[in-house]
Formats: structure tokens, sequence, C-alpha cells
């Protein structure tokens, strides 16, 4: 029997009721979309509680990352290379 090399044959594993987990990946995105998206609009986002002794000891940290700083109780942001912490207006 000859091996076509062209057209390899492609795992795609079948889920309990016989469907292809292909067939379902939209689908559970979509649900996982609209379950995140519902708990948000209730809760909110959660940022990490930290000290600044455990920020300080976070070794790359990323432009943009948030954390809510326990030692000074207030929420702060990674930006241009340091910590700034959020004031209130």
């Amino acid at each position: 029997m000859a091996v076509d090399l062209d057209s390899p044959p492609i795992y795609d594993p079948l889920t309990q009721n016989g469907d292809h987990m292909a067939d379902n990946w939209g689908q559970w995105i979509t649900v996982l979309f609209d379950v995140i998206s519902a708990y948000l609009s209730q809760y909110g986002i959660f940022l990490p509680r930290v000290t600044t002794l455990q920020r300080d000891s976070v070794l790359s940290p990323i432009e943009g990352q948030m954390i809510y700083n326990t030692t000074v109780s207030a929420p702060q942001i990674y930006q241009a290379g340091t910590w700034k912490t959020f004031t209130t207006v």
C-alpha cells in the first residue's frame, strides 16, 4: 500500500458522543468567552495581591502588568521600567 506523503492523516480524536473535537472547538471557545464575560461583568477583575517585597522579586515584569500592592494599599502598573501607583482623582 502506498503512503500519500502530501496528505498525511490528521489526528482528530472523537468525543464521547461520536463527534470530532474539531467540530466542537468553535462552540467551546464561544461558551468559554460567554462564561468569562458574564463572570467579569458581575464580579470585575481580580489583581494579584502582593507586598512591595514580593513585587520587587519579579524577575521580568511585563509592560502593562498590574498588581494590588498590599504594602501601600493601592493598585500599581508597570510602565516604562518602573512601578507606578494609581492615584484617586
